[in-house]
């Protein structure tokens, strides 16, 4: 399933920085809250659906952030290092990707899309007071 897309998301921040100052500073913050749910179902899918993975917790835990241009769910640990140390498990990535991220995602798309257009809805009603 392909990524929920949201066009003229930079353009959509712009006008969040001319907001008032609490929309401004909430922005960020709810947009990771409307991400939300697919963050947890990764983490559960991930424990679950990845043979060895409760051995090494650290890689299951996920986190959410969030740029000019998306909002994405991404592992809290990083890779090990290069040279010396190879990956020991060089297709972790792609479980991951394709045992937990993609039926997370497709899972939640539809909570994702109301979340967002209720964000959306919040945006436009603080607008209209202002």
């Amino acid at each position: 399933m392909p990524p929920l897309e949201v066009e003229n998301l930079r353009e959509l921040q712009r006008l969040f920085a001319k907001a008032d100052k609490d929309v401004r500073l909430g922005e960020r913050k709810a947009m990771r809250d409307v991400a939300e749910p697919v963050r947890r179902d990764v983490e559960t899918l991930t424990e679950t659906r990845i043979r060895r993975m409760p051995r090494s917790p650290k890689w299951s835990r996920m986190r959410t952030g969030v740029t000019q241009n998306l909002v994405y769910v991404a592992p809290r640990q990083r890779g090990i290092g290069r040279g010396d140390h190879p990956a020991k498990r060089p297709n972790l990535a792609v479980l991951i990707r394709t045992r937990a991220m993609d039926p997370a995602e497709a899972k939640n798309a539809p909570i994702v899309r109301a979340r967002f257009e209720q964000l959306l809805d919040r945006i436009a009603a603080g607008f209209n007071r202002g």
